[in-house]
Formats: C-alpha cells, sequence, structure tokens
C-alpha cells in the first residue's frame, strides 16, 4: 500500500509493541499499541489505518500521544461515559454497608432490591437495580452462590437422613 511514511519519534525503536499489545487487556489500548507497531514496522499511516479500521487522523493522534507522553499516553484515560454515582470515598462505606447487611441476614441472602434501599438509606442515592449492580461489581461483590439455606436448618440432621436413605 503507499502513503507517506510516517517521522516515528527516536524512542519509538525501544519498545516491542507487538509483546506489550499481546499484554494489555484494554482494547482500546491495545489496537494503538498494534497500530504503532504496524508503523514501527515500516507501513504507512494510510496502511496503518486500514489495517485497524480507523482513520488517519487517529494514527496520527496515536502517535502524537505518544511522542508527548510515552507509553502513559496510550493508555485509556478517566473520563469517559457517565461518573458513577457513588464517589471513590463511598466506596468502602457501601461495601462495608452490604456486607454488614449481608452478616444481619439471619438466612438466605440478600437481594438488589435490599440494596438499592440500603444506598437510599445510608447514602442518599436513588438509582436502579442496573446501578446496583454495577456498584456491587465496582467494589468487588459479585458472586454466584448456591441456593441460599433457610435460618432453621440442621446440618446434623440432614447428614443422619442421607445416611439413613435407601439408595435405589
Amino acid at each position: 500500500m503507499r502513503g507517506k511514511k510516517a517521522e516515528l519519534p527516536n524512542t519509538i525503536n525501544e519498545y516491542d509493541f507487538g509483546a506489550l499489545a499481546k499484554q494489555e487487556r484494554n482494547a482500546r489500548a491495545r489496537l494503538r499499541l498494534i497500530g504503532l507497531a504496524h508503523l514501527k514496522d515500516g507501513n504507512s499511516i494510510t496502511a496503518t489505518a486500514k489495517m485497524c479500521r480507523v482513520g488517519r487522523s487517529t494514527v496520527y493522534d496515536w502517535l502524537n500521544r505518544f511522542e508527548q507522553e510515552g507509553l502513559e499516553g496510550l493508555q485509556e484515560k478517566e473520563g469517559r461515559g457517565r461518573k458513577s454515582k457513588l464517589s471513590k470515598e463511598q466506596h468502602q462505606v457501601f461495601k462495608e454497608a452490604v456486607l454488614e447487611l449481608q452478616n444481619r441476614r439471619p438466612g438466605g441472602r440478600i437481594r438488589g432490591l435490599d440494596v438499592m434501599n440500603l444506598m437510599q438509606e445510608k447514602l442518599g442515592i436513588e438509582c436502579s437495580l442496573d446501578t446496583v449492580y454495577r456498584a456491587l461489581a465496582k467494589v468487588d461483590l459479585v458472586w454466584i452462590s448456591a441456593r441460599s439455606k433457610h435460618p432453621k436448618t440442621d446440618p446434623i440432621a440432614q447428614e443422619a437422613f442421607k445416611k439413613t436413605l435407601e439408595k435405589k
């Protein structure tokens, strides 16, 4: 493919962008690293843009960000999308409140509606269930568990029953 070869910064030869791209978890940052790998391999801006399926101006932007900020410039920046209803300071308070709610529960597990009510009462945040589950995920409180246990279950009686049960 034809196109103008980009003027690459001298620091581009210090990095193995292919290896860095394999380790990168963020898809957008990975694409930027792959794009710079193509440029380092001698491809033009146009060819790199076609291979990465982005516009040429985007490739120029990646190159400028790398030149000005280094590898940090290729990482995803804060500020994309809607801001969380929970501030960073509230995360720990929220997590402790949810765990306390679960521990106070005599049997079973808490539901999203319980957490939604907790957020309203303790933190003054009115939100939807979707927001509740996102907030739980943000503070690492997402779990898949077995069926809940009734508060009056007797594990010893259950084991005794299993031992006396006739097998077919």
